[in-house]
């Protein structure tokens, strides 16, 4: 059963709710607003599905990871009603294969996983329904801007069936540290713990977002994940069970005024490579140390983040053209990318890494180093986030968050003082030179 478009838009609510509501008519166009709202809001709520962990009667945590945390009660909305494709949060479902489905009408069906996605914490819900089930139009989250006003659908501290109203905060909000590849939409739209997994609606009833999180410190803060992102990780978990993203195989910086000024660039345009893997597909096509990269396929590159996004889509084993700038000239490169799957699974066969969980492991210098008091990189995971912000092996951090590291020992004592989702701030010591390098504790 599709869900219908509303013929309310974003701009006549405005000037009618500011601009143009005369006294004596007040009320009247008020009501309009608010029935067309309601009826919003009454095409869509059916679609909005409870999701909770699922225990078989009679086996105690049946249903339930054997270790790591239980999945959370969250929310969830239909995607494809014939196929029974229900799409939420991967946390929701974290580490299960069964999961309780409600319905509006109180109707519970117990549903599989069919794929998770930690990297943009998204899932996807199989479910057998003997009744027809209603479902939600995805709309294009490019055309999404700040200002308007949009809906938002859950289960917020376990009250069912919620819809909250609000505007769009921002947009293309990244460096959250909710998860790796991050494009956020922002509103003010109230978002509680609970509602992880609802749809973001515009007044339209198109989903534009799946809501992900909020930030515990601040008020009218949350954060959805656009839709058109959405409708990419949904196609690869129903067809593979998994996203197949494109890997490059090199360490990033931003484009800072100094960095902009060596290598005449542009402060903020593009990013500058601060290391290559060697035998990675970078490596293959010829990219440098120091090299530039301003676009990736067309696709203008500002920052790591939207490298990093822009890479995970690309399918694995395409050839894309990079427009890098080296030695102050254009030029085009062609790079055929690897499965980032791959390459995961070679440094899973390379030794455990220290348990600091930050994806890189450490040792005491030897006195034959010649290096000054710190903890030596011994070896860094490329696709963690100190790989991918430049963190080298010969690396040698010396202090931890303003603390002088002495070696190894120091190194993980100060580290075991730092709480999970603090920030860590290394100050590294690389060809006699220092600079510091900002990371998140993330276990």
């Amino acid at each position: 059963m599709k869900i219908k478009k509303l013929s309310l838009q974003v701009n006549f609510i405005l000037l009618v709710l500011f601009f143009l509501i005369p006294l004596t008519s007040e009320a009247g166009i008020l009501e309009q607003v608010e029935n067309e709202l309601v009826e919003l809001a009454d095409q869509v709520r059916p679609a909005v599905v409870s999701l909770s962990p699922y225990i078989a009667k009679g086996a105690i945590g049946q249903g339930l990871p054997n270790k790591g945390r239980p999945a959370n009660a969250g929310a969830g909305v239909v995607y494809n009603a014939e196929k029974g494709l229900i799409v939420t949060n991967s946390h929701v479902v974290r580490s299960v294969n069964k999961i309780k489905v409600t319905f509006k009408d109180g109707r519970e069906i117990i549903g599989e996983v069919l794929g998770a996605d930690k990297d943009t914490d998204l899932a996807v819900v199989h479910v057998l329904s003997e009744t027809p089930l209603a479902e939600v139009k995805f709309g294009d989250s490019s055309k999404v801007r700040v200002g308007q006003l949009v809906v938002a659908v859950g289960n917020p501290y376990g009250l069912n069936d919620t819809t909250t109203f609000g505007i769009i905060s921002g947009l293309k909000r990244e460096n959250v540290n909710l998860s790796r590849y991050e494009d956020f939409i922002q509103t003010d739209a109230s978002i509680n713990p609970g509602n992880s997994g609802g749809p973001l609606l515009n007044i339209k009833g198109e989903v534009i977002g799946i809501n992900t999180a909020i930030i515990n410190y601040a008020q009218s803060i949350g954060f959805s994940i656009p839709s058109n992102m959405v409708k990419h990780v949904v196609e690869q978990l129903v067809e593979h069970g998994e996203v197949h993203r494109g890997w490059l195989g090199v360490g990033i910086d931003p484009v800072t005024e100094e960095v902009a000024k060596q290598t005449k660039g542009q402060k903020g345009v593009g990013v500058i490579i601060n290391s290559v893997f060697e035998g990675d597909p970078a490596d293959l096509a010829g990219l440098k140390v120091g090299d530039i990269i301003l676009k990736i396929g067309g696709s203008d590159i500002d920052s790591p983040n939207k490298m990093i996004r822009v890479i995970g889509a690309i399918t694995p084993g395409q050839t894309i053209n990079m427009d890098i700038l080296r030695d102050g000239k254009s030029r085009v490169v062609p790079v055929k990318l690897e499965s980032r799957k791959n390459k995961t699974q070679l440094l899973a066969d390379l030794p455990p890494l220290s348990p600091s969980g930050l994806g890189f492991s450490v040792e005491t210098p030897g006195k034959d180093t010649n290096l000054p008091n710190g903890a030596l990189v011994s070896r860094v995971n490329p696709e963690s986030s100190a790989g991918l912000k430049g963190l080298q092996s010969g690396d040698l951090i010396m202090a931890v968050n303003g603390e002088p590291v002495e070696n190894q020992l120091e190194f993980d004592r100060l580290l075991g003082e730092i709480e999970k989702g603090s920030p860590i701030f290394l100050l590294v010591w690389r060809n006699d030179e220092k600079f510091h390098l900002g990371l998140v504790r993330e276990n």
